[in-house]
């Protein structure tokens, strides 16, 4: 196996949460890379010659993905065609993120890469597209499937993670009993990738943290770092309107990669990344 060469690795979507956790090769903001340009992609691509991208843009407001249709195409299709076609031109290998919402959500156990997709919504959809276009296109590829993701730190987590910190100035906090998932931090996620790329290995793979937890169990683990005092109340979908669509069971497991159990991962990024500016704003001790 020759030597690994982290410096020529291009990831795509470096400023986003996730891509927060690549701190090695390319990695060039959408003002210099946008990949709805095809043009643009492939004379950088072309230019730079990575062994392999890592494509992490796309779109993520899965909201608006269901209101607005070709917001969602655009990024997750032909933008994700437009980076194939570029790996396509100098041979490398595409890593494709990828998320476990292309499944039913009906399972009663957690997914595996052995599962069919069955995508319901814009959202999953389109992912499910930029899978099959990765998979045709690109010469040699990854296809890296994850699930409820948590990162970024208070500057980029402005979803469930980074909402419950926030409310623990509260004295109460409701949390979902009822959706299930397996939460994955976003380091481990790189990490992971990472790995895979130094030991060649290609295919559809899950990486998730071990373990299947629910949008409770996740808050409870916070407050309970953090603050113990305050009460994590149980709630189900039709506590919230916007929730009443979610699948029920977002689980991942796999037999390729093996990550750390979700408490430990979860206890490490609340603690590095969230304890300081929690202080700074009084809302702990």
């Amino acid at each position: 196996m020759k030597q690994f060469d982290d410096s020529k690795v291009l990831t795509i979507g470096a400023g986003g949460m996730v891509g927060s956790y690549v701190d090695f090769g390319l990695r060039p903001d959408s003002a210099a890379l946008n990949i709805l340009h095809k043009e643009e992609v492939l004379r950088y691509v072309q230019k730079h010659a990575p062994t392999a991208i890592i494509h992490l843009a796309g779109a993520t407001d899965m909201t608006r993905a269901e209101e607005d249709p070709l917001y969602a195409y655009e990024r997750n299709v032909r933008g994700t065609y437009n980076v194939a076609c570029a790996a396509r031109e100098v041979g490398a290998t595409m890593v494709y993120a990828s998320t476990s919402r292309i499944f039913d959500g009906d399972k009663k156990t957690s997914y595996t890469e052995d599962d069919v997709p069955e995508p319901e919504t814009q959202y999953a959809r389109t992912k499910y597209f930029g899978e099959l276009i990765t998979q045709a296109t690109a010469p040699k590829y990854i296809i890296a499937r994850t699930s409820w993701v948590f990162g970024g730190g208070p500057k980029s987590d402005n979803k469930f993670y980074g909402n419950i910190l926030k409310q623990l100035d509260q004295p109460e906090i409701v949390a979902l009993s009822d959706v299930y998932g397996s939460p994955t931090y976003g380091k481990d996620y790189i990490a992971a990738i990472k790995k895979m790329l130094e030991e060649e290995q290609t295919g559809i793979v899950h990486i998730a943290n071990k373990g299947v937890a629910s949008r409770y169990d996740l808050a409870h683990h916070m407050v309970q770092q953090l603050k113990p005092d305050i009460l994590v109340k149980k709630v189900n979908r039709s506590f919230f309107a916007s929730a009443t669509n979610l699948p029920t069971n977002e689980s991942i497991s796999s037999v390729r990669c093996a990550l750390r159990p979700w408490q430990e991962a979860l206890t490490e990024y609340v603690e590095a990344e969230w304890s300081s500016y929690l202080q700074s704003d009084k809302i702990i001790s």
